[in-house]
């Protein structure tokens, strides 16, 4: 039998809801320490994406910001705390140091991590996964970061990211992607690459329904359960769209949606609660649909492509991912997956 040991915390409250934990406290220090959340998350051996969704939940029970943001000098901008977040972390230290008189000090957890030859901040793809891997086989040290559209392109625009693999539909122009990166201040990015991806409403099996439009206005009235995507998500970008037009015709002053809350954070997460029972539809990529043996509703075809800021496309390792998105290999690739096909046009 292995040996038992109890572990102290320090938990800073607001009114009832814990706001600030030893993982972020450890995130906020690290962030003072080297000006990035994302040198913070990777100093403790951290996902990217579980660190933002730490923060981001911490500042909205707040209703105040603990990290700012800023763009521009050597490194391309960086981040800061703000004086709200210094004054917690005293408060947070305060803390520490009192039960460190009590039960004395405790160790901490460090995890150290090489520095990699190309980072990638992307939404979640399947066919992505396969050219990450390709790229490790060829020797690179590849980071891939799943942070969602919105956070990946954040990332890159902060420069802590080389690479960002998007799909946002912008509703006012009917593009995707480039009204985005204008929003970011990257409207300069250089298209690495991409495809095309086929989004559906993938259903409960034995859910009788009529088309796409049918269930759309079955969600906005409540009548089905949805497995939504997290905030920042391309993917819930387009769905947030689809049912507010759909609410609109309706004549609701909004979407009444059971399961808005309920989040996954990846198509195949999503699926799999379909197929289990857990919700009524998901809007999924079809590839991980019929992966799950799930009956599914065309909803549209997207753009899926990647971009590099135009003074990192010209590196080696950013060129050995552009290469590899235009390569025979990906396009016999995408060939023979349901639901993908090519990039073509403009973006």
């Amino acid at each position: 039998m292995g040996e038992y040991t109890a572990r102290y915390t320090v938990v800073i409250e607001k009114d009832g809801e814990p706001v600030l934990d030893a993982t972020l406290a450890s995130l906020l220090r690290g962030v003072r320490e080297h000006g990035s959340l994302l040198a913070a998350a990777r100093a403790l051996g951290i996902p990217y994406s579980r660190a933002w969704d730490q923060l981001s939940r911490a500042e909205r029970l707040l209703g105040a910001r603990l990290v700012e943001t800023w763009r521009g000098g050597a490194r391309r901008g960086g981040a800061r705390l703000t004086p709200l977040a210094e004054k917690l972390l005293a408060l947070y230290e305060e803390a520490e140091h009192r039960l460190e008189r009590c039960i004395g000090p405790q160790a901490p957890r460090v995890v150290a991590a090489g520095e990699p030859d190309l980072v990638v901040a992307h939404s979640h793809d399947p066919l992505l996964g396969l050219v990450l891997d390709r790229l490790r086989g060829e020797g690179l040290r590849v980071e891939s970061i799943c942070a969602g559209s919105g956070h990946a392109l954040a990332m890159l625009s902060l420069g802590e990211a080389d690479a960002a693999c998007i799909h946002l539909y912008d509703p006012e122009t009917g593009e995707y992607n480039r009204p985005y990166l204008e929003r970011y201040w990257l409207g300069d990015a250089v298209l690495l690459g991409g495809f095309q991806r086929q989004l559906v409403l993938a259903l409960r099996p034995g859910l009788d329904t009529a088309g796409p439009d049918e269930v759309l206005e079955m969600i906005a009235r409540g009548r089905l359960r949805i497995v939504n995507r997290n905030r920042g998500s391309g993917t819930r970008v387009l769905l947030d769209h689809l049912l507010q037009e759909t609410a609109r015709k309706l004549g609701l002053e909004k979407p009444m949606v059971r399961g808005y809350d309920n989040i996954a954070y990846t198509h195949t997460e999503a699926a799999r609660q379909v197929a289990l029972g857990r919700a009524d539809a998901a809007l999924v990529l079809r590839y991980v649909a019929e992966s799950h043996g799930l009956p599914y509703l065309h909803v549209a075809w997207e753009r899926y492509e990647c971009y590099s800021p135009r003074e990192r496309a010209s590196s080696n390792p950013v060129k050995a991912l552009a290469e590899l998105l235009g390569s025979d290999w990906l396009r016999a690739l995408i060939e023979n997956s349901p639901g993908y096909r090519p990039l073509e046009g403009p973006s």
